[in-house]
């Protein structure tokens, strides 16, 4: 069966744009001059572009015209039980990290649920904003806070986790993550979030919220992290 004729020429668009003809950031033809080009309508072609933009291949400026979009992160932390850091090395990019806190507090409420914490108890905060280097500008690409009970690993907060692995520390302690369980959703990020990642006051951000779990069974670690929705994808995979 033929494609139907926007089919065509999305695919057509998103071939002048694999290769090189359109880099990110360039100005592509308007839809007038896609429609002269391509000898087809209009609508079609608005139809083509509507859907390459809500591929995340475009970005459409009213009043400026329509423009190639860097490409979107794919995250796996939805498939793989692995850190961030990890992650980069597999894909071979050079992540950098700033740690905003690393201290013992009073958790917040869901924290202490999370890990089962009993009344009282403190745990180690640890947040830092990621980017990868010449990716998206250097802009950052995460915002994560990870609480950790303090009476499991006391001496946390004296270590630099600016260039080390979390998940590699909590190894070391006998207290390696095994299973997590997350949930991930679309929010509102809080201010100081968006500061931090350097988007708008009322852009999205995926939100995940995890609970790492030993091969005993024992939550050793809740973490909350924040993605830019416009520059992030994740990958899930589902067996039967």
């Amino acid at each position: 069966m033929a494609q139907p004729l926007y089919r065509q020429a999305e695919a057509l668009i998103r071939q002048r744009i694999a290769s090189g003809e359109y880099p990110v950031g360039s100005r592509i033809p308007t839809e007038n001059e896609w429609a002269q080009q391509l000898g087809l309508s209009r609508p079609t072609i608005r139809h083509a572009l509507d859907a390459l933009t809500r591929e995340g291949r475009l970005i459409r400026l009213k009043g400026s015209g329509t423009f190639v979009a860097e490409p979107k992160l794919v995250h796996e932390s939805t498939r793989f039980i692995t850190g961030y850091r990890e992650e980069s090395l597999k894909k071979h990019r050079v992540l950098k990290t700033k740690v905003l806190f690393n201290q013992v507090e009073k958790p917040p409420e869901r924290a202490c649920a999370a890990l089962a914490l009993k009344a009282g108890e403190r745990a180690t905060r640890l947040t830092r904003v990621r980017h990868l280097e010449n990716v998206n500008g250097n802009a950052p690409v995460v915002y994560t806070t990870v609480y950790i009970s303090y009476r499991m690993f006391p001496d946390l907060c004296e270590r630099d986790f600016s260039d080390a692995s979390l998940y590699e520390a909590l190894e070391e302690r006998g207290l390696a993550v095994a299973h997590a369980s997350r949930k991930l959703e679309v929010v509102m990020p809080p201010a100081e979030v968006a500061a931090a990642l350097r988007i708008g006051p009322f852009e999205p951000a995926v939100f995940i919220s995890s609970v790492g779990r030993t091969a005993s069974g024992l939550a050793i670690e809740y973490s909350e992290s924040y993605y830019p929705a416009s520059t992030s994808s994740f990958q899930i995979e589902i067996q039967r």
